[in-house]
């Protein structure tokens, strides 16, 4: 299925149909980020403004072992902005061969939509589990994956001129300069090995 097809919309309804603002932390080239494993190199993060005033988001990692493939993930998602307001989201992950999409787009009733396991409903006003805009990580969040409400909140702290966003049950540890720029991250893998990303 083409990226286009299975991002047009959330829930039927189209992306191009709603104007979005523009993303306040993301630069004009958005962002790329190589993600190291043990100190090799697994993968690549990156983050783009689309045409049609989406966010994009893709992660494309593959672990080896001797010269098997171990793991392998591909984790692509959309979300569209209505001034604050989360207005469509849609998400494909193919994990070792394993496919799923979710689908959300705003309603009078909150979020709505259908994910890997089914019809998903959350409250208006949630963020997606994403890094590039710091703002959305004050929110109620939820899964990028699975459209899953997640039920511990992402904290903040300082040092110095950097800001530190932190999520606890993956150990995700992101960071931003004075003007809000995303310049690193860390998290712990499904094994416990650090993953570290550095600027590509």
């Amino acid at each position: 299925m083409r990226r286009r097809s299975w991002l047009a919309g959330a829930a039927g309804l189209p992306f191009a149909l709603l104007s979005a603002a523009p993303a306040r932390a993301l630069p004009p080239e958005g962002y790329r980020f190589r993600v190291v494993r043990e100190g090799r190199s697994i993968g690549s993060h990156t983050v783009r403004a689309e045409a049609d005033g989406s966010v994009r988001n893709v992660v494309a990692l593959e672990v080896k072992l001797l010269s098997f493939t171990v793991f392998r993930m591909h984790h692509e998602y959309a979300e569209r902005w209505q001034n604050d307001r989360l207005v469509g989201f849609a998400s494909r992950t193919l994990r070792d061969g394993q496919e799923g999409r979710l689908q959300l787009a705003a309603t009078a009733d909150g979020l709505r939509g259908t994910g890997p396991a089914g019809p998903v409903a959350l409250p208006a006003g949630m963020a997606p589990l994403t890094w590039w805009e710091p703002s959305h990580l004050a929110r109620p969040l939820f899964d990028t994956a699975t459209g899953e409400k997640l039920s511990d909140p992402a904290l903040r702290d300082r040092n110095g001129a950097t800001t530190r966003w932190q999520w606890k049950p993956r150990g995700m540890v992101a960071l931003y300069n004075a003007s809000g720029t995303w310049i690193g991250f860390t998290m712990r893998g499904d094994d416990g090995s650090e993953i570290r990303y550095e600027p590509a």
